[in-house]
């Protein structure tokens, strides 16, 4: 959009405040919540821009030992950012560095982070570490603007941009770190000098000899926390000695199981697996992502009945279980199953309801219960963005006629913008006429941009992509 019409972005800078958004809210780990929100798409390309332009200057000093939604440490360029997927296997091999050298280990992390930062700490912060000028100024506009949504507070989730930003106010977590830290760093293959401790984002591990020092930094770290408006999660702060420092570490690292199944041993992977289902509530979602990918990759069906059956205590890991289960069972199994779920008290998320559903390709269409259940996610205008998007693109492979006249009807009973781009968009790969689909979109400002693109490409149907469809 910004190659081929810069314009858009442009004018969007020269206005104030921030366009409508989606809001969602996304499971987390023992049933709470992260209340995130879909941001309009130019809004979204503005924002990332603007903090982008500034990102040396608010992240490029940033420590080494420090992971995720960075510049590199060498030579850091505007914007251009270390790929995350490595970056989580450096912060996951640093981890097991430090955990088979140092006998204690505080870990902590910070009570509901995005949402719980301070936008005038941020633009506090923005304005220490880059010039005042049209750039910092529409930045600050942006973020009022999303600072009025009802419900919302800090700033957006699930967004480099907002990572970026929560990265630099961090700065003073990380001095005290740095100040607790042994203080011989040392020097990894990529040649980064790093410390014994590690970051990412508000998930915190410093690494030491004796407990009583971790404890003062525990307390320091609490008043630097406080100092920037945020606090310790009292309830997953420890101190952990001997040999719970290597089993906690491990966790996420979780070499063991990998080392393993490269020489065909099962058996850690199996270990993992019954963890899980010991204590699925508080099961993180990286360790469930983890465990999924490993059981995938590798055909290993232990206890996967189990899973099924414990799947809706866990809601938060309901995306890398829909591919588990999948794989794993026949599609008749699944439909009764998700039906089942999506009745039942369990179905609290709708984001997980999403998920399970695209358990079922666009290509074959499933039984008609599961059809009706998609249409009726559809036709509801209290439907949430994820569960609309996955059951509008159903709908309009499975069933183009019945997809077409939901989305006539729901078009005049649904007023958010994200919505009916949503609706518009699969009625049209269900074979729409483009007048309609024009009215529809052309009746917000919001889904301009939609439109242009529509009406440059002849409005031909969109292609789905793979992972998504299938």
């Amino acid at each position: 959009m910004e190659r081929h019409a810069p314009e858009i972005i442009f004018k969007n800078c020269d206005s104030s405040a921030a366009r409508r958004v989606a809001l969602i809210d996304v499971p987390k780990e023992n049933w709470g919540a992260r209340p995130a929100m879909v941001l309009d798409i130019v809004d979204r390309v503005m924002y990332q821009s603007l903090v982008d332009r500034l990102s040396v200057g608010l992240i490029g000093d940033m420590s080494p030992s420090v992971f995720g939604w960075r510049l590199p440490p060498k030579a850091p360029k505007a914007g251009m950012y270390s790929h995350n997927d490595l970056q989580w296997d450096s912060y996951r091999t640093h981890l097991g560095e430090l955990a088979g050298e140092y006998g204690v280990a505080l870990r902590s992390d910070l009570v509901s982070f995005f949402a719980s930062i301070p936008l005038e700490g941020v633009k506090g912060g923005v304005e220490d570490r880059s010039p005042k000028n049209a750039v910092s100024k529409r930045l600050f506009s942006f973020l009022d603007g999303v600072d009025r949504v009802p419900e919302r507070s800090g700033l957006p989730q699930r967004s480099t941009a907002s990572a970026v930003l929560a990265n630099m106010l961090l700065q003073p977590i990380d001095d005290v770190l740095d100040h607790y830290a042994s203080s011989g760093a040392r020097t990894f293959p990529s040649g980064a000098q790093r410390r014994s401790f590690a970051r990412w984002m508000d998930d915190v591990w410093l690494f030491l000899t004796d407990a009583s020092t971790a404890r003062r930094a525990q307390v320091d770290l609490q008043n630097a926390a406080q100092a920037i408006g945020l606090y310790l999660n009292s309830a997953k702060t420890d101190v952990l000695e001997g040999d719970d420092v290597a089993e906690q570490a491990l966790e996420i690292e979780h070499s063991a199981v990998d080392s393993a199944l490269d020489v065909d041993d099962t058996e850690p992977l199996e270990e993992l697996i019954e963890r899980v289902l010991s204590n699925p509530e508080k099961s993180n979602r990286t360790t469930i992502k983890f465990m999924s990918k490993r059981m995938r990759d590798n055909n290993v069906q232990h206890r996967h009945h189990d899973l099924v059956s414990t799947a809706p205590r866990m809601p938060h890991g309901a995306d890398a279980l829909a591919l588990l289960f999948k794989q794993f069972f026949t599609t008749g199994s699944l439909q009764d199953w998700l039906l089942y779920y999506a009745e039942s008290d369990w179905a609290a998320f709708e984001w997980s309801t999403a998920q399970y559903l695209r358990m079922f390709p666009s290509a074959r269409k499933p039984k008609a219960a599961t059809v009706a259940f998609a249409a009726e996610a559809l036709s509801n205008v209290d439907t949430s963005l994820p569960l609309l998007a996955v059951a509008a693109q159903r709908m309009s492979a499975w069933d183009p006629p019945e997809a077409r006249a939901i989305a006539r009807d729901v078009m005049r009973r649904t007023s958010n913008p994200h919505a009916r781009r949503v609706i518009a968009l699969a009625a049209m790969n269900a074979g729409e006429g483009r007048t309609s689909v024009r009215r529809w979109l052309d009746s917000e400002p919001e889904n301009a941009v939609t439109l242009a693109m529509l009406e440059k490409h002849g409005f031909g149907g969109l292609k789905v992509v793979v992972d998504y469809a299938d």
